[in-house]
């Protein structure tokens, strides 16, 4: 009887520990440094995302075939010219320079779009929308995994704030 109880903790305490492995791979954005990500532009030109310094950034890692990605890039869109009109807009994706042309071309955004030279799981990016938000200083004040409802005033001016 007591040997029952031990297993059956243990397999509640593993199911526990997977779970939390798996809550932070999918749901945590991971720190990483976003001025030293390799990214290129549609004419393969390096792009030095330390030449944003100085500016309130949307970093926005996406993918052309993710459902959620495109109604947060459509949502930013909707609000850029009244309730972000000082921020600039930065999409990564690591999908190829003829899939990111073609959606920019397709979508018309004001944004900058580039390529990442490797590709999300090298910086741990599992799951997307992941975006970064940067003050003038080039740091990192907010990130989040997953849907951003930007079209919520208080959230959007809560976030514009934040990289102030």
């Amino acid at each position: 009887m007591k040997a029952k109880h031990i297993y059956t903790i243990l397999i509640v305490l593993a199911l526990g520990a997977l779970g939390l492995y798996f809550y932070q791979k999918y749901r945590v954005a991971p720190a990483i440094d976003i001025s030293k990500i390799q990214v290129v532009d549609q004419d393969t030109n390096l792009f030095d995302i330390r030449s944003l310094k100085g500016k309130k950034v949307i970093v926005s890692f996406y993918a052309s075939w993710c459902p959620n990605c495109l109604v947060e890039l459509k949502e930013i869109n909707a609000v850029k010219a009244s309730r972000l009109d000082d921020v600039t807009v930065l999409c990564i994706t690591d999908e190829s320079i003829e899939k990111m042309v073609a959606f920019r071309e397709k979508t018309a955004y004001p944004f900058t779009f580039v390529t990442l030279v490797s590709n999300f799981r090298d910086f741990g990016i599992h799951s997307i929308p992941t975006t970064y938000l940067l003050n003038t200083k080039g740091e990192v004040v907010y990130d989040n995994v997953g849907y951003i409802d930007w079209k919520d005033e208080s959230t959007c001016e809560h976030l514009k704030s934040l990289m102030q």
